[in-house]
C-alpha cells in the first residue's frame, strides 16, 4: 500500500545493528521526482538537524539559492590570498596557511571543488585517504578541526546554511596517549652550558622557569619586565601584531633564576638616553647585538643544535614549557594555579598535554595520608 507524504516531508529511518542505531533521512527531489537518501550515521542529534535543515530548503525552495563559493576560491593559489583570508582576519598568519594548505588538500583528494558539496560522507572518505596514506591520527584531527571551522566561516559568511559537522566527535580519531617529556635539572644545566649566546641562554631560562611559549619569548619587550617590583608581564602589542596565544594578558611573579638572568642582560643591553632617561636600543628582550629580535623558527633551530651539542635525549624548545607544568604540580602546585600561571584555557589542557610523571608529588600525598592513620 502506497503511503502519501507530503511534498516536503523529510522521515528518518532507524537502523539497528551490532554497533547500535544509525540513521537515515530520505525525502523525494522536488526537481526530479526521485526519492533520496542520506545517511546520518549514529549522531541522532545532527540526523535531526540535517532533517530540520532539508525540510526548511524543500519548503522554501531554496536550493541552489546560496551564493557558490569554490575551494579554489576559499584557499586561492598557492601564495596567494583567498575569500579565507578575510573570513579569518584576526588569525595568525600560521593558522590561516595551514587552513588553506588543508582545504588545497581536501580538494585534491576527494575531487570536490564546492564548500556546498562537504558533507560528512566526504569528509570520512578524506580521513580514509589520509590515514591511508599513512599520516598520524593526531595530524588527521588537526585536518578534521580546520575544515569544520572553514565551514562555520562559511556559514557566518552566507555560503551555507548550517555546518555538516556540527556534531563532529563521531569523526575524530583515538590518539594514543603520548609520554611527555620532562626537562630534568641536571639535563637543563647541560644546555646552558651547550649554548654560547648569553642572550639565547636568557631565552632558555625564562621558557624553563616562567613556562613562556616560543612566540612570548621572542616577543618579550623590556617594557614588560618588571625588575623592581619582580614580575613578568606576558601582553599582546597589537600595533606590533604581538599576540598571545589566547589574546589574553597575564602577569608572573618572577622566578629568581630569571631575575638573576634578565637583570645581567639588562646590564649588558645597548641604550641610549632620552630625556635623561637610558632606554634600550631594541625594544625586545632578546636580540642580537644589532638590536634585531630573535625569530622564532630561529629560536627552533638553535635548540636543536643546543641539544645535539648537549648531548641529552631528544627534545624541543616547548617542552620546556611542559617541564614547567610538571615540575610546578611536583612541587605541589594546584593544577588550576598552574592553568593560570601558563596561560592555558583548560585545567583539561594541562592534564592532558603539559603534565609528565609527578610521582614524587603522589609519594608525599600518600605518606601524608598514611601518616595521618597512625596519628
Amino acid at each position: 500500500m502506497a503511503i502519501n507524504r507530503n511534498p516536503t516531508a523529510v522521515w528518518m529511518v532507524r537502523r539497528r545493528g551490532k554497533r547500535g542505531t544509525s540513521y537515515q533521512l530520505r525525502w523525494i527531489d522536488p526537481r526530479t521526482g526521485q526519492q533520496r537518501a542520506e545517511a546520518c550515521g549514529r549522531d541522532s542529534v545532527y540526523a535531526k538537524t540535517r532533517r530540520a535543515q532539508l525540510k526548511e530548503e524543500i519548503r522554501e525552495g531554496l536550493a541552489g539559492r546560496l551564493p557558490e563559493l569554490s575551494l579554489t576560491d576559499l584557499a586561492g593559489a598557492k601564495g596567494q590570498p583567498g575569500k579565507l583570508d578575510a573570513m579569518m582576519a584576526g588569525r595568525s598568519v600560521a593558522t590561516v596557511s595551514k587552513t588553506k594548505d588543508t582545504l588545497r588538500l581536501f580538494k585534491a583528494l576527494c575531487d570536490i571543488d564546492s564548500v556546498a558539496a562537504i558533507d560528512r560522507r566526504a569528509v570520512m572518505d578524506f580521513k580514509a585517504k589520509r590515514l591511508a596514506g599513512g599520516v598520524r591520527p593526531a595530524t588527521v584531527n588537526k585536518d578534521l578541526r580546520q575544515l569544520r571551522a572553514v565551514l562555520s566561516y562559511a556559514m557566518d559568511a552566507g555560503y551555507l546554511r548550517t555546518n555538516p559537522l556540527l556534531r563532529w566527535r563521531g569523526l575524530m580519531l583515538k590518539e594514543p596517549e603520548k609520554q611527555v617529556r620532562v626537562v630534568e635539572a641536571d639535563e637543563f644545566a647541560k644546555l646552558l652550558k651547550a649554548s654560547e649566546n648569553p642572550a639565547y641562554r636568557a631565552l632558555l631560562v625564562v621558557g624553563y622557569y616562567q613556562g613562556l611559549r616560543r612566540t612570548e619569548l621572542v616577543n618579550l619587550r623590556w617594557s614588560a619586565v618588571d625588575l623592581v617590583n619582580l614580575v613578568l608581564h606576558v601582553v599582546n602589542v597589537a600595533d606590533a601584531g604581538e599576540f598571545t596565544k589566547s589574546r589574553k594578558n597575564r602577569s608572573l611573579p618572577m622566578d629568581p633564576a630569571v631575575v638573576s638572568v634578565l637583570s645581567q642582560l639588562w646590564k649588558d643591553t645597548p641604550k641610549r638616553v632620552e630625556g635623561g632617561t637610558a632606554t634600550p636600543v631594541s625594544p625586545h628582550v632578546f636580540t642580537w647585538p644589532t638590536g634585531e629580535p630573535f625569530k622564532s623558527d630561529w629560536a627552533t633551530r638553535e635548540f636543536e643544535r643546543v641539544v645535539k651539542l648537549a648531548g641529552v635525549a631528544k627534545c624541543s624548545l616547548h617542552d620546556l614549557r611542559r617541564s614547567f607544568s610538571t615540575i610546578a604540580q611536583r612541587a605541589g602546585v594546584d593544577r588550576s594555579v598552574v592553568k593560570d600561571l601558563g596561560g592555558w584555557s583548560t585545567v583539561a589542557v594541562v592534564e592532558k598535554h603539559y603534565t609528565g610523571n609527578v610521582s614524587p608529588a603522589y609519594r608525599a600525598a600518600m605518606e601524608r595520608i598514611a601518616a595521618s592513620r597512625t596519628a
